[in-house]
């Protein structure tokens, strides 16, 4: 008798729909470190003399162009990273190691990231986004402890969401609050999957109020419709280590070449 292989399901596993993520944060990256920082040394250019550079350089115009186009599409990495939260958070059987590994990443992705973006050690101006998902988790943890339809549990997990992306504000969080307002989002409407990804793609156009960067955001879902729900292969290690190694790839890469 043949033997009848089993079909591995079509879609991204959770493994796919977080290399997705990553590409858009690379490409975000990218254009911060190298053109924004770089090329462009836009940290000591004001508003005027950038505007005044790309009306006399066809140059100056096609790389500032690149730089906005490449950061709208590093918003796309946030409704992924949001989904996956909302799905570990869900799923894990230990939220509270969860917790901590991300916690740790945070502060160790702290360094890389100033690195990368201001190119010092210590920067007080802004945290790394995996702070976001910290917190992210954070609330996750309320929300499972408060899961009720009562008044005062739905009301604690208002508060605690309001809470959590004020930390971000205060924190100075990339990318922070917005992740949390779809992190919510999508949290609250985990059980209605034809619903979830719309509600999480009009929180993320939501987040325009933050940066209009955000208008793109929502195509992060196009990678979410693809989402075949299995976690793949235990590579854990690799996922942990990916941002921050990414981070410090692109520091060298501008130290060496620019």
């Amino acid at each position: 008798m043949e033997r009848i292989r089993e079909q591995k399901p079509s879609g991204l596993n959770s493994n796919g729909l977080r290399a997705w993520g990553m590409a858009f944060l690379a490409l975000g990256v990218v254009g911060r470190t190298i053109l924004q920082n770089r090329l462009l040394c836009l940290d000591q250019m004001s508003p005027m003399e950038l505007v005044e550079a790309m009306q006399t350089s066809g140059t100056v115009m096609i790389m500032a162009t690149a730089a906005l186009v490449l950061q709208a599409l590093e918003t796309c990495a946030v409704p992924i990273f949001a989904f996956l939260l909302a799905e570990g958070g869900q799923r894990t059987s230990n939220l509270t190691k969860y917790i901590l590994r991300v916690g740790i990443l945070a502060l160790a992705t702290e360094i890389p990231y100033n690195l990368a973006l201001s190119g010092k050690l210590l920067d007080l101006g802004s945290r790394n986004p995996v702070f976001g998902c910290l917190l992210g988790l954070v609330m996750v943890w309320f929300y499972r402890r408060y899961d009720g339809k009562a008044f005062s549990q739905r009301a604690i997990r208002v508060l605690v969401t309001l809470a959590a992306m004020l930390w971000c504000v205060m924190l100075s969080v990339n990318y922070g609050p917005a992740l949390l307002l779809v992190l919510a989002a999508l949290w609250a409407l985990r059980e209605k999957p034809m619903l979830r990804s719309m509600g999480g793609a009009v929180a993320a156009l939501v987040c325009s109020v933050f940066s209009l960067f955000y208008m793109a955001s929502p195509m992060g879902f196009l990678a979410v419709h693809f989402y075949n729900g299995e976690k793949g292969p235990d590579n854990r290690t690799v996922s942990y280590l990916a941002y921050p190694v990414l981070l410090l790839a692109v520091w060298a890469l501008g130290v060496v070449f620019f």
